[in-house]
């Protein structure tokens, strides 16, 4: 079986979370480079706290977003609202949060935006609930429903 027909035979929200997980992979590459290079060239032997942050979030999106593709293969409502839409929109989001922990690293001014937060801050919040934790939520209630059906007997 080639790679492009492995690929084919995956369901539509694999196909986006393999995208995301592997810009993941590659930034938790990058960001770990970088705090590597931050230890090193530091007094204390640690990195600043937002290149920390950006390398740990690269390393957990990476697999949320996979899970996050494998649960809503099973999501039973596709042909009213598909799936994969929810998954671009925890995609895209992360990618927002992890771009605003690597510019936050690269000026090294604060280490915690939540100390005194800008606007954009809690601008940023909000959308990173709206956008990662709700549509992460639908997709966890949809698989339950979806698996749920399938369940041999009364699991409960």
């Amino acid at each position: 079986m080639t790679p492009n027909l492995l690929f084919e035979a995956l369901p539509p929200p694999l196909h986006v979370a393999l995208f995301f997980s592997a810009f993941y992979f590659l930034a938790a590459l990058i960001t770990g480079i970088w705090k590597w290079r931050a230890m090193l060239g530091a007094d204390n032997g640690r990195a600043h706290a937002y290149v920390d942050i950006a390398h740990h979030a690269a390393l957990h999106y990476g697999p949320f977003i996979l899970l996050a593709g494998v649960l809503a293969s099973f999501w039973p409502f596709g042909e009213t609202f598909p799936a994969w839409i929810l998954i671009e929109i925890s995609g895209w989001t992360m990618v927002l949060s992890l771009s605003r922990y690597i510019s936050l690293g690269v000026r090294g001014a604060i280490s915690n935006q939540l100390d005194k937060p800008t606007a954009s801050a809690r601008i940023g919040l909000i959308f990173f609930f709206f956008g990662s934790v709700l549509p992460g939520t639908s997709i966890a209630v949809g698989a339950i429903i979806g698996l749920w059906v399938g369940l041999p007997g009364k699991p409960f």
